[in-house]
């Protein structure tokens, strides 16, 4: 699906197909920003190539990954009058129990947005963004939009965090209330493997943010940079905060082995008190379980004989 909204001064907010925008003049003092959310139709290709004339490696790029439901690494790529970049979210499920993994590639221009992304679902980035985006969003820059598009982007992580907040007290009262077994360490081992998933995927964007915060282009204003600052800092925030929890599960597992060891310990000591017992009567059963013509302690009567 491809959708296009453009604001002018004359005509104000308004949107056409993507279909009906054949040509896209760099100088145009209006503002347009294509969504697309469908590679596979022709006419994404055709939008990209034809109308906005970008570089065949970066509309590679945008539809290979977002085409194969693959992750690209983050990345921005500067053009002169574009940049290109690549950035990656989640899309956590109703409770945040469950999430995937999305690729977001961005064109941004002076007068031009153009997104292109792979969400499963209604709930998408462009979706939500459209529900509170007007005229006066418009007037501030392709920039800003993009701005907001990365903003709600970063604060999809902190559902997941919170649940995985919620299971980390969850497996840690478990493991000091209840047994020890096999489904309490893989409940361990499962969120250590997420938190590291997380961290990986949330320290790889902060770089891409910094370039946008510190304005290394002039299609970021200066009033913009304050904007992709405060996102870069929740960003840092969302991956300090994973690391964190990384390494109190990891301290849970240190405990829980612990526990492990302490039942170990006590079984061990049951089964050497038992084992002290039956000792001596094993010792005793065996000694005069022989078959000796003479045992000790037993006087044999001369009749039988």
């Amino acid at each position: 699906m491809i959708t296009t909204t453009v604001y002018s001064k004359e005509k104000g907010l308004y949107s056409i197909p993507g279909d009906d925008l054949t040509k896209w003049d760099y100088d145009c003092p209006d503002i347009v920003w294509t969504d697309i959310h469908d590679v596979n139709s022709e006419d994404a290709g055709v939008l990209l190539k034809d109308v906005f004339q970008f570089h065949p490696l970066a509309i590679e790029d945008s539809f290979k990954y977002v085409r194969e439901q693959a992750v690209h690494h983050p990345k921005i790529d500067d053009f002169e009058k574009y940049l290109f970049i690549v950035f990656n979210g989640i899309q956590a499920g109703e409770t945040g129990k469950k999430y995937s993994i999305f690729s977001l590639s961005c064109f941004l221009g002076k007068n031009f947005l153009v997104t292109i992304h792979n969400e499963k679902g209604e709930n998408t980035i462009s979706k939500n963004i459209k529900n509170y985006i007007s005229e006066s969003t418009f007037k501030k820059g392709p920039d800003f939009i993009l701005n907001l598009i990365l903003d709600e982007i970063v604060d999809r992580y902190y559902p997941v965090l919170d649940h995985i907040e919620s299971e980390i007290d969850t497996v840690e009262t478990k493991i000091f209330k209840e047994m020890p077994s096999n489904r309490n360490l893989l409940s361990i081992l499962n969120l250590k493997k997420e938190l590291i998933r997380l961290r990986r995927i949330s320290a790889y964007q902060k770089e891409i943010l910094y370039k946008l915060s510190r304005r290394e282009t002039d299609l970021i204003s200066l009033e913009e940079s304050v904007y992709y600052r405060n996102v870069y800092d929740h960003l840092v925030r969302v991956a300090d905060t994973s690391e964190s929890y990384r390494d109190y599960v990891s301290g849970i597992l240190d405990s829980y082995l612990s526990v492990v060891n302490n039942k170990m310990n006590e079984v061990m000591k049951f089964l050497t008190i038992i084992a002290t017992i039956i000792l001596p009567l094993t010792l005793i059963t065996g000694i005069f379980g022989m078959n000796f013509h003479t045992i000790p302690f037993y006087k044999v009567n001369s009749d039988f004989i």
